[in-house]
């Protein structure tokens, strides 16, 4: 096909000054009326499309029906208006056929006040066939829309809009995509989008792309069968989502969003009600903006759990409800929050989280440095297969199965307010299996290993709870058919520093702290944990700051602990807002040498450390019992 090219004004002007014989005075009015191409302003624009390339003029295409006026080198025939020279063009009027972009360099397609319409089956209202980079502008105070027609319900059409490379949508103006066959907007390159308010409703996916999928501005609102945004591993990009800036407003059949490849939040806002996961990748990363997702129908009633099978962990003393071979049903359907087949990593932002699977799953390490959480679920809050380590932020776990699950677990800084059905917390790696006998840690005796699996991530071969820092307040409010421990390890509990409150049913099996095959040492920090002596255990006689275990009288709801020094000074104090038959204290202020008191309701404890750090009143029972639910969920 000839292709044609639109020449620049200035070398015109010049030749026909020189046949004038006023070559001077017509080449100088001539330069000055030459329009050069508009600046691209945004960044994301500039890359996609280099605005030096298009040394043209804006040529007008008005929509008339089935026919079109159009300049030189656009043509137009059969109701489809084909573009085959770069350039920039204005695009107005109504259409029931086809725009077809078939250029041998950069177009900017400058959209006002236009409307398409796919006339035959399996038609995209624009379809850009070219390999070349296409800016759409939405010019201001204009609303265009596209559709891949009525009757396309029952084509093989990809899309309303299709770019075959890279396309930027820009401006301030307003889009409107109906795709009743497949996907709203879908680009076999990397797409942008930023700016202009951009409304998409498909059979299938909303916005697709094989390759990087970015949002730095504007107003997206997608309601799809299919994924909302897209984005798939191309020939020469991975299929990665950024998202920047801008609001997206998301209402999916299946996923919020879906990537190949990572998805990375910079900033912007979010808003995802979905089936299916709200947003899952191969790995995530948000470090600022706002997520807000409804997966699932969000969370429900926490204590209707059924995705988990209760076991027992074999004999007493053994695995925490891992031993008998059950494994929690599976479906194609997770309806996960954020989810990760590698890591996840967050370090800034807002998240508002409600999901009927996990609000946050990742197949590897979840790392939390920042941002403000609340998460209401009905299976697990957060949820690690490899290592949890949380050093900063703000999480409110208002309700959920099990809190925080990880094969190994570790809390530096950061607020946590979580309140759980079963576990608050569960390091579910595998536990040593045996009796620890009166008085002893539980399952230590026989030396035995579930498995031999190890966490990738700290190469531990034993699972492992740590706390050096921030404040942990974890309440579980299961009844005496579902209850869990406050922080369940099925192998070993060391507490360094930070605060940690805990409060579970003290008429039930379950303990404010179990641990399995390991030690439970405490050095440092503020620990008032309140449980059943039932499942009652010690403290490692490693532990160098001053800790007891007591057992108690049960005690109601919403009894104050309080621990006092010997001139009866506050040292410390909590409300148990669950009852209580065995309390395990610890602070810092508390020193060998000194005596204390632990009051409790109308009752209170004499604490004698003039001996020894550690305290294990009556012995403690050392059965470790059957405790969190444990094992990877899915």
């Amino acid at each position: 096909m000839k292709k044609h090219y639109l020449l620049p004004l200035l070398p015109l002007t010049l030749a026909v000054a020189l046949l004038c014989g006023c070559a001077r005075e017509n080449a100088a009015s001539a330069e000055a009326a030459v329009t050069e191409a508009p600046a691209v302003q945004d960044t994301a624009e500039a890359a996609v499309l280099s605005a030096q390339s298009l040394a043209v003029s804006e040529d007008e295409i008005v929509l008339n029906g089935t026919t079109a006026s159009v300049p030189v080198g656009v043509s137009c025939a059969n109701g489809v208006v084909t573009i085959e020279s770069a350039g920039t063009y204005r695009l107005t009027g109504s259409l029931t056929g086809q725009v077809v972009v078939d250029a041998d360099g950069p177009v900017e397609l400058i959209m006002a006040g236009a409307s398409v319409t796919a006339a035959q089956a399996g038609d995209c209202a624009i379809e850009i066939q070219s390999d070349e980079d296409v800016l759409l502008t939405l010019e201001a105070g204009t609303e265009n829309t596209l559709s891949d027609g009525a009757s396309a319900a029952n084509s093989a059409a990809s899309a309303a809009l299709y770019s075959k490379g890279a396309l930027t949508i820009a401006g301030s103006g307003s889009l409107t995509v109906t795709a009743g066959a497949n996907n709203g907007i879908q680009c076999k390159a990397a797409l942008t989008v930023s700016s202009g308010q951009v409304t998409v409703t498909a059979a299938n996916h909303g916005l697709k792309s094989s390759g990087l999928l970015t949002v730095s501005g504007g107003n997206i609102t997608v309601q799809c069968g299919g994924d909302g945004l897209c984005a798939q591993a191309g020939r020469l990009a991975s299929g990665d989502i950024l998202l920047a800036g801008g609001n997206i407003s998301i209402s999916a059949g299946e996923r919020g969003m879906d990537s190949e490849g990572t998805i990375t939040v910079t900033g912007g806002d979010v808003s995802i009600l979905s089936t299916d996961d709200g947003i899952r990748g191969a790995n995530v990363t948000v470090s600022a903006g706002s997520v807000v997702i409804d997966a699932g129908g969000g969370g429900g009633d926490a204590s209707s759990h059924a995705g988990e099978s209760f076991g027992m962990g074999g004999s007493m003393g053994g695995a925490s409800g891992e031993a008998s071979g059950e494994t929690e049903t599976t479906s194609d359907t997770s309806a996960k929050g954020l989810k990760s087949d590698g890591d996840i990593a967050i370090s800034g932002g807002t998240f508002d989280l409600n999901t009927s699977d996990d609000s946050i799953h990742c197949a590897g390490l979840c790392t939390i440095d920042g941002g403000n959480i609340t998460i209401c679920s009905s299976d697990d809050a957060i949820h690690a297969d490899d290592m949890l380590v949380i050093n900063d932020g703000t999480i409110t776990v208002t309700d959920c199965f099990e809190g925080l699950e990880a094969y190994a677990i570790e809390i530096h800084g950061g607020d946590i307010d979580l309140r759980s059905v079963n576990d608050g917390i569960n390091a579910n790696g595998p536990e040593t299996m045996g009796m620890g006998g009166f008085g002893g840690a539980s399952g230590e005796a026989s030396g035995e290993t579930e498995d031999s699996s190890t966490d990738s991530i700290s190469g531990s071969s034993i699972t492992y709870y740590r706390q050096t820092g921030g404040s942990v307040h974890l309440v579980v409010t299961g009844s005496m058919s579902n209850v869990g421990d406050g922080l369940d390890s099925n192998g070993s509990v060391y507490i360094d520093g930070g605060t940690l409150i805990i409060s579970t049913d003290g008429s039930t099996q379950e303990g404010a702290i179990d641990y399995g095959g390991g030690e439970f040492v405490i050095t440092g920090g503020v620990v008032i944990a309140g449980g059943s002596s039932m499942m009652q255990e010690s403290l490692s006689t490693s532990s160098t700051q001053c800790c007891a275990v007591l057992a108690t009288n049960t005690q109601a709801a919403g009894t104050e602990v309080i621990i006092l020094d010997e001139d009866g000074s506050i040292i410390a104090s909590a409300v148990m807002e669950d009852t209580f038959s065995c309390l395990i204290i610890s602070h810092p202020d508390m020193t060998v040498g000194n005596v204390y008191t632990v009051t409790y309701g109308t009752e209170s404890t004499t604490l004698d450390f003039t001996s020894s750090a550690v305290i294990n009143s009556s012995g403690g029972f050392g059965m470790g019992g059957p405790g969190g639910m444990g094992g990877p969920s899915f």
